[in-house]
């Protein structure tokens, strides 16, 4: 199961993390159906390269790892 889901949409791109605390939380996405931020469906595939997204945290921001792209600016994951 994939750790993180980001939003489908390329306005927004919120990152959710799926794990809290370094335990899986297997029902976030069902929780939360939908972006906070703005509505939109998950996925669990990069926005920028279509690969299987793998994120890491840099200064706190949400950075792809295959391919160097950024998630919204004002991204924060939660």
């Amino acid at each position: 199961m994939e750790r993180f889901l980001v939003c489908k949409n390329p306005k927004c791109h919120f990152v959710l993390d799926r794990r809290i605390n370094g335990q899986s939380v297997d029902s976030a996405h069902l929780i939360l159906k939908k972006c906070p931020a703005c509505g939109g469906a998950w996925s669990s595939n990069c926005p920028s390269c279509s690969q299987p997204l793998a994120m890491r945290l840099v200064g706190g921001i949400p950075q792809s790892v295959c391919c160097t792209g950024k998630t919204h600016t004002r991204a924060r994951a939660a």
